[in-house]
């Protein structure tokens, strides 16, 4: 088999070929050989070739944020005024569904490609009205197309956070892989992944006012480890979305924070990672209330 390709690779090179917009670049000096239905099954991964623009479907479980149209449209006109720098990265339509079954219905009758990485760009070059497209065949990483996904979104730009809890628990259920082990893989804390899946647990009003931009992601990963009923009560209690109290007690369970402190950079990040803003600045006002003499904390009360 030929080489495998590094798809977070492949992921920065489509970052550097979007935020460079307005400046065109020599085509590689390969040519790539055009595509057939005759192929599909039988690709080199890695192989490049050229396939009909209306032969490569969008993945069909890449999720799309609200408000990417403009994005989409920015990059057309920069597409037809240079070209397709970087080509897609696309399994074969057999492949995909030998791991994904439950999608066929999703895709068109007529696609022979499934898009891996590029699915924003192959949405420009439709819109562009292009009718070709380079691509690069892997049907080899199919498996691991999640981490792809996070790994790309998380390059080109901030991945809804909801979106991105799904797909690293997609991930974890089809790996079995530990949640440190899926930080590393997309350079992510442990500590990260842990407080994005905890959003899976929101209840469907707090999810919707987290799309909404209604609760901050810091309390809305707090309320995910409460239980449903907890929830019920803060949704009851209206907005803004707070905690609610009962005595002298809240409903935010208290739980132990580790910090890793074997530096003060890393003491920094570990309180950063595990504590919210309004956290924050409490932290910060009693650590400069401690540095200061006793006789200027008497006189400041």
């Amino acid at each position: 088999m030929g080489k495998r390709i590094n798809l977070a690779a492949l992921a920065e090179e489509d970052l550097v070929e979007e935020t460079r917009a307005g400046t065109p670049e020599v085509a590689a000096p390969s040519a790539p050989q055009p595509a057939s239905t005759a192929a599909i099954g039988a690709e080199t991964p890695g192989r490049r070739l050229t396939a009909a623009v209306a032969t490569v479907a969008v993945n069909p479980l890449n999720k799309r944020p609200a408000g990417e149209d403009d994005e989409i449209a920015a990059l057309a006109d920069t597409i037809i005024g240079h070209g397709v720098i970087q080509p897609l990265v696309v399994c074969s339509v057999q492949a995909f569904l030998a791991e994904f079954p439950d999608q066929a219905d999703r895709l068109a009758r007529n696609a022979e490609w499934v898009t891996l990485i590029g699915n924003r760009r192959l949405l420009a070059v439709r819109r562009a009205g292009v009718d070709e497209i380079d691509i690069i065949v892997n049907n080899d990483q199919v498996n691991s197309m999640y981490e792809v996904m996070l790994i790309e979104n998380g390059q080109r730009r901030d991945l809804p956070p909801l979106y991105e809890a799904e797909a690293m628990e997609a991930v974890l259920a089809r790996t079995g892989i530990s949640q440190r082990e899926l930080g590393r893989r997309i350079g992510k804390s442990h500590v990260y992944v842990a407080q994005r899946l905890a959003l899976r647990k929101l209840i469907p009003e707090l999810r919707a006012a987290l799309e909404r931009g209604e609760l901050k992601i810091e309390l809305a990963r707090q309320f995910g480890e409460l239980s449903e009923s907890e929830q019920q009560e803060i949704v009851a209690a209206g907005r803004p979305y707070r905690a609610v109290a009962r005595g002298n007690a809240v409903t935010t369970h208290a739980r132990r924070r580790n910090i890793r402190a074997s530096t003060p950079a890393i003491a920094a990040q570990s309180i950063r990672e595990r504590f919210t803003a309004e956290e924050l600045a409490e932290l910060i006002r009693l650590l400069t209330e401690a540095d200061q003499p006793a006789e200027d904390v008497a006189q400041a009360g």
